[in-house]
């Protein structure tokens, strides 16, 4: 693999475990948050978008059709603060 590909694994990695919720000793997340981790990284690093975005990611983590949980608001701003410059 090339090294642009193993830095996007690790960066869908990290972020698959922020969405799926870290705590101490999790080192893997699960199916659900695997997947949604690889849209979650694209719409978070786009750069033409802004801070309205945030309401968009959180229903992406959460799968609520509008809605989303305070965890995956919290989730959704965690993301944007890594991932962002």
């Amino acid at each position: 693999m090339s090294t642009a590909t193993d830095t996007r694994a690790a960066v869908l990695r990290e972020a698959s475990l922020t969405i799926c919720g870290r705590r101490e000793g999790k080192t893997k997340a699960c199916t659900s948050c695997l997947r949604k981790a690889d849209a979650a990284v694209r719409m978070a690093t786009r750069p033409d978008l802004n801070t309205a975005l945030l309401p968009r990611l959180a229903d992406v983590i959460c799968g609520s059709a509008g809605h989303p949980c305070p965890d995956c608001w919290e989730k959704a701003t965690t993301l944007l603060l890594e991932l962002r410059p």
